[in-house]
Formats: structure tokens, C-alpha cells, sequence
């Protein structure tokens, strides 16, 4: 059962990425699933909507839906693609699937918090972080936000944004890398 909890909440998340807050229609879910993501085909993605509506797993607002659970945007699996068995039998969303969730992100976050940064990008915000006085993790978690967000850019560009953010000397660092 957790696997498919996790694929649900995959699919969630991703769907709601860059908007978690938002109200989505089910013309824009099913399009973004059968068309932009090629996820599934049309009527598998209108099913979809369907059972995920049935089993709480999201709800409906007069013509629009939004997650029953808090999308946690640090924590999305980038080039994840959904299992067939997401289109099986999904469990019904509860307080222990909402719990499973976060012991899940919990876990995830703790694995991944330096895991994709080289040795030297960890160097550079161990050195960021002794020169403004922010910590360490906070230095990384604005690196990979602003990864996030700016798309195709590098560790090492991020943390040279962060730094230049703090007023540090830009030609010292460019320098070290």
C-alpha cells in the first residue's frame, strides 16, 4: 500500500507544483495528465479524476479541485512517472496515509538534504555559511528553492546567487570555483 501512496502523492504534488493553493479544473488535470505529461490517456486520466475525487485523495469546489493534503514542494520527485498500477485500486485517503505521507518526506528530506551537491558545492556553502552567518542547511535548501524555480541552472550558480544575495564578493568566489 505505500508504494501507491506515494505514487498518489506524486501525482498530486506534481500536478499542483506551481500552484499548490490553487483551485484546477478537471479539463486542465486531464489535459496536463493525458496531453502535456503523456502520463496516461485521456479517459485513464478521467477515471483518475474520478476515483481520487471518491477516495478523498482530492476535492472538488464547485467545477474545480484541490489535494487533500499539504503539497510539500521541496520534496517533488522530478522526472517521476506514475506506475499502471496507479490506475488500479487506490486506497482511500486517511489520517494514516496522510501520516505514511509525511514520515515519507520526513525521511526523504533528511536523505537528500546534501546528497546532490559535489564535495566542492558543499565546500562553497560551508563558506557562504561561515561569511553571512546563515546556516549551512538554510544555504542548501535556498540552493536546491532556487533550482527549483530558475529550472536548467547549476548548484554552483544557485550558491553564487545566495552569496551575491548576502552582499559577499562576487570575484572572490568565482575565483574558488
Amino acid at each position: 500500500m505505500k508504494g501507491i501512496n506515494e505514487q498518489i502523492t506524486n501525482l498530486i504534488s506534481m500536478t499542483w507544483m506551481n500552484s499548490p493553493k490553487q483551485l484546477l479544473s478537471k479539463k486542465y488535470l486531464t489535459r496536463f495528465w493525458s496531453i502535456d505529461t503523456q502520463w496516461m490517456s485521456f479517459s485513464d486520466a478521467d477515471k483518475l479524476i474520478d476515483e481520487l475525487l471518491k477516495k478523498k485523495w482530492i476535492i472538488k469546489d464547485n467545477l474545480s479541485f484541490y489535494p487533500n493534503f499539504n503539497i510539500d514542494l521541496e520534496n517533488i520527485n522530478f522526472g517521476w512517472y506514475p506506475n499502471d498500477s496507479i490506475l488500479l485500486e487506490l486506497p482511500e485517503m486517511s489520517h494514516n496515509n496522510e501520516q505514511e505521507i509525511n514520515e515519507h518526506r520526513i525521511h526523504k528530506t533528511f536523505v537528500t538534504s546534501e546528497e546532490s551537491l559535489t564535495s566542492k558545492e558543499r565546500r562553497l556553502a560551508r563558506y557562504i555559511s561561515a561569511k553571512t552567518g546563515i546556516l549551512k542547511d538554510e544555504v542548501i535548501r535556498r540552493t536546491k528553492r532556487k533550482k527549483r524555480s530558475l529550472g536548467q541552472i547549476t548548484n554552483s550558480l544557485c550558491l553564487l546567487l545566495i552569496a551575491k544575495e548576502q552582499g559577499m564578493d562576487m570575484n572572490e568566489l568565482i575565483e574558488a570555483i
